[in-house]
């Protein structure tokens, strides 16, 4: 599965539930409206999403999804501007 990372810009980590041993600290950037996180697939992963061209989201929080946006970093800054600052790049 596709890990989260620390990316340049980051502002909020987010750590796990208590208890919970596969949940690892989400590395964040939050402009109080928007929260972005950055995550790197595998060389299996990549290989599988490039012969599909599909990528699935899990929301692990219960009945529903929350608006959900995924793109390339330059598509995410193009979006989260519209709401408020973005990240430095590195």
């Amino acid at each position: 599965m596709a890990q989260p990372v620390h990316f340049h810009g980051a502002n909020m980590v987010l750590g796990p539930p208590q208890g919970s041993e596969n949940v690892c600290d989400l590395f964040t950037y939050t402009n109080g409206r928007c929260s972005v996180s950055c995550w790197e697939f595998s060389p299996e992963e990549l290989a599988e999403i490039m012969r599909t061209g599909r990528v699935f989201v899990s929301i692990l929080s219960g009945s529903t999804q929350p608006p959900v946006f995924i793109g390339s970093e330059e598509n995410v800054r193009d979006l989260v501007v519209d709401y408020g600052g973005v990240w430095r790049r590195s």
